[in-house]
């Protein structure tokens, strides 16, 4: 084997942490040079045992021995000391990116002294500021377009009802290209609406503050206004959650509405607690969705080959849903019905007590 076969087998099988090559440093040296100095105090104490022919050569063996281990696993704690105070830093900068990644922009390293950790002190302030920039220019913009686009829209949608309301005093073509143009029109209206909610969600501009809901009422009220039956709603446990009212209720109106569109209907509603968490289980008697493409569903604009999506859908209804059940710490995924349909399964976290 070659000399640098050899290294990358060590390196393989080296600790891979910081802290578990520290150590392993330290004890690795501190058994060397202890067992250096047994060697010469052994070559010494075998001089002294065949001038002393009474002292025991195997005595003195052991206490070597001992010693050497002794001073192995001091430099193994010590070691493990010098480990903990070289990862420290580390272990803030991993805490700070923690918070900022749970949306605490606002978040910053402290200035450090050492001239070894403040470069990088320092760049990771700077690239947390830039990321700030960036989002409120990302909010900015969604404010924008909202206002710039949802006017000249309300416009467009008033005039054609206006028109409408005189529809039958109007030719049999021109009243086919009316309705078309209300279609179109409404169309256009749920996609800007939806495009502007996932905007939203995703530069963390929020509707209200979150607040405990208790997931079978949330349920209830929005299969009501989406005009579907109550007894669709199977409660197996009420669950209260940490949530925004309004984000949470679009978001479960759009897979009812996916079921609707694109699965056949809706079949069934399921509520249940699990590990802490909530469980909504919203199945349809659509041809489901291939495995492969269970996870791409939730992209905006995809495309599936069995046919779920049809030109009455915005194409970015199940993106909204992902991201806005992601904001909440929760996941959503699909799979098969039992006897068939779809199967979409969302995961949010429980509020244990409602006053949290």
């Amino acid at each position: 084997m070659t000399g640098e076969g050899r290294r990358r087998r060590w390196r393989a099988r080296a600790p891979q942490s910081l802290r578990g090559r520290v150590v392993l440093a330290f004890a690795l040296s501190a058994s060397l040079v202890s067992f250096l100095l047994a060697v010469v105090m052994y070559t010494a104490g075998t001089d002294y045992v065949r001038s002393h022919p009474g002292e025991s050569a195997t005595r003195l063996s052991h206490v070597l021995i001992i010693a050497v281990l002794a001073a192995t696993g001091v430099g193994a704690a010590v070691g493990v000391w010098v480990s903990r105070r070289v990862l420290e830093p580390l272990g803030r900068i991993s805490g700070t990116a923690a918070r900022i990644a749970a949306g605490d922009l606002n978040t910053r390293l402290p200035r450090s002294d050492d001239h070894d950790l403040s470069p990088t002190v320092d760049a990771f302030n700077s690239m947390v500021d830039s990321l700030q920039r960036r989002i409120e220019r990302e909010r900015r913009l969604v404010g924008d377009v909202s206002h710039e686009l949802r006017t000249p829209l309300t416009t467009l949608v008033t005039s054609v009802g206006v028109l409408q309301r005189h529809a039958d005093d109007m030719p049999e073509r021109s009243r086919r290209a009316l309705g078309l143009v209300a279609d179109e029109l409404e169309h256009l209206r749920s996609t800007l609406d939806d495009m502007l909610a996932l905007a939203r969600v995703e530069a963390g501009v929020y509707v209200g503050d979150a607040e405990p809901l208790s997931v079978a009422s949330l349920l209830r009220y929005t299969l009501e206004g989406r005009k579907h039956a109550a007894g669709l709603l199977t409660v197996t446990e009420d669950v209260v959650i940490s949530g925004r009212k309004l984000e949470l209720e679009r978001a479960l109106a759009n897979l009812f509405d996916n079921a609707v569109r694109h699965g056949g209907g809706l079949t069934g509603v399921t509520v249940r607690r699990a590990r802490g968490e909530a469980i909504i289980v919203v199945d349809d008697l659509g041809p489901g969705v291939p495995e492969a493409e269970r996870e791409r569903i939730f992209e905006r604009f995809a495309t599936v080959g069995a046919g779920r999506r049809t030109a009455t859908g915005t194409g970015i209804g199940l993106a909204l849903v992902a991201e806005t059940v992601a904001a909440h710490g929760g996941t959503v995924d699909c799979a098969d019905r039992p006897g068939g349909g779809a199967r979409f399964i969302v995961r949010l976290p429980v509020c244990e007590q409602p006053g949290e």
